[in-house]
């Protein structure tokens, strides 16, 4: 009578040791990572001009990269969803290159982000050590996410949303409820043994009285649409730069390549701020501060510089100039909307975030995480609509899709159907019509 509860209470106290496990391990190497980054970083502030090495660590990050163990290559985001989503494990080499080369390229004044060297080696460590455990591979898989969710969740001091977006960033339109447990255990122990190993996080709680109104709902919604654009133009960016540089090197050589986007780097560095290379901290943590962009150009600055590190050969992740281009992005509409400069930048960090990543969830939930319980409502409908804006795209092309954001309906019963992200127009102009027909009351009479 009571077989299937037993079998349901091993399954958590077997799932429960070993995300645990998972937790703790990848605890630790997130702020062995984080203190050598910033170590790096603090060493790099006393050089001058920093950046001029550019186009030299470009290049030598491409040579490590690609052609040292060059079957060793799941050091980014994008191949470890694949990875996930293909149930094939991650090499240890993978790991070591995603580990050291995203510091290399971060220190020198590559425009990348923290957060997938800890997601991408809590996904390889998770898969060496169900590996070890000879797991089959559906259990090798649950390892792997709960990896991946400890990574996020330790990297920005985000346990709820962070476990969240390792299951919501694989596929659109399906979490997987069957690892969300284990995941949300793995999560909050990589929170609590960074933070417990002196790992310092942001928050900003932003201090307002949320008072609803027609007219405030009615600019987040607009900013919403701007954040979706914006994520659309990221996105683009992205692609562009790294067909443009896959010419350039085509055509003359690799390290022709490096030298012209690292060249396009020290351009950006010299003569508008190095602000806009690194990680570029200062100018997330400004605007959240409630002061105005140095730049009402900022975020696309940002875009350019992140798009070309990663198109020259860099290694890191995109997240962190996420946040750089939502906060950037919020701070110069603040203005024009006439809103406080924080909650906007606020908005925008979570708003671009579940644009570019199909995210919208764990981005909403993020925002109470990061700014309080105060933003959620609005977080969360600025969220959806950037979620809706960018339509059936993202910065991630090995992430899966089970949901038409185009608005067409499909029956209920209709299987689960698995492929990649593709590519479509005309979606902004088929969002924004759907969206007029939602928010227009229909005057004719049946």
């Amino acid at each position: 009578m009571f077989t299937h509860q037993k079998n349901n209470v091993l399954h958590i106290i077997k799932w429960f040791t070993l995300a645990t496990l998972v937790g703790v391990i990848v605890g630790v190497l997130d702020a062995a990572f984080l203190k050598m980054l910033d170590a790096a970083i603090g060493w790099r502030n006393t050089v001058p001009f920093f950046y001029l090495g550019l186009p030299l660590f470009l290049y030598l990050g491409v040579l490590l990269s690609r052609h040292t163990f060059p079957k060793d290559r799941d050091y980014t985001t994008d191949a470890v969803i694949d990875k996930i989503n293909s149930y094939k494990p991650i090499s240890f080499i993978s790991i070591t290159k995603g580990f050291f080369l995203s510091i290399l390229t971060m220190t020198t004044g590559g425009s990348a982000g923290k957060e997938a060297p800890c997601a991408d080696v809590g996904a390889g460590i998770s898969s060496i050590l169900a590996r070890f455990m000879r797991m089959n591979p559906y259990d090798q898989r649950k390892m792997m996410i709960c990896g991946v969710s400890a990574g996020f969740a330790g990297v920005f001091g985000v346990p709820i949303s962070g476990a969240l977006f390792g299951l919501e960033v694989l596929w659109v339109g399906h979490i997987f409820y069957e690892v969300m447990f284990a995941a949300l255990v793995s999560g909050m122990t990589a929170f609590q043994v960074t933070q417990l190993l002196g790992v310092n996080y942001i928050y900003h709680p932003i201090h307002f009285v949320p008072v609803f109104s027609e007219q405030f709902f009615l600019k987040v919604i607009i900013a919403g649409m701007i954040f979706g654009i914006i994520s659309i133009l990221f996105i683009e960016m992205m692609k562009f730069m790294k067909v443009l540089f896959r010419y350039i090197a085509l055509r003359s050589s690799v390290f022709m390549a490096c030298a012209v986007g690292g060249f396009v780097l020290i351009a950006i560095g010299y003569f508008i701020s190095p602000l806009y290379l690194g990680l570029g901290m200062s100018g997330i943590d400004n605007v959240l501060a409630g002061s105005a962009p140095d730049s009402p150009f900022g975020f696309l600055y940002k875009i350019i510089s992140t798009s070309v590190t990663f198109a020259a050969g860099g290694i890191g992740g995109v997240v962190t100039p996420i946040f750089f281009i939502g906060t950037q992005a919020g701070g110069m509409l603040a203005e024009f909307l006439a809103v406080d400069t924080a909650t906007l930048a606020a908005l925008g960090l979570v708003a671009v975030l579940a644009g570019t990543a199909n995210t919208p969830l764990s981005a909403s939930i993020m925002a109470i995480e990061l700014f309080g319980a105060e933003i959620a409502p609005y977080a969360t409908i600025a969220c959806v609509i950037s979620f809706l804006v960018t339509g059936q795209q993202s910065i991630y092309p090995s992430q899966r899709i089970a949901y038409d954001k185009s608005g067409q309906e499909q029956p209920l019963e209709q299987p689960l159907l698995e492929k990649k992200i593709p590519n479509r127009k005309g979606l902004i102009k088929k969002t924004l019509w759907e969206m007029v027909k939602h928010l227009v009351p229909n005057t004719k009479q049946k």
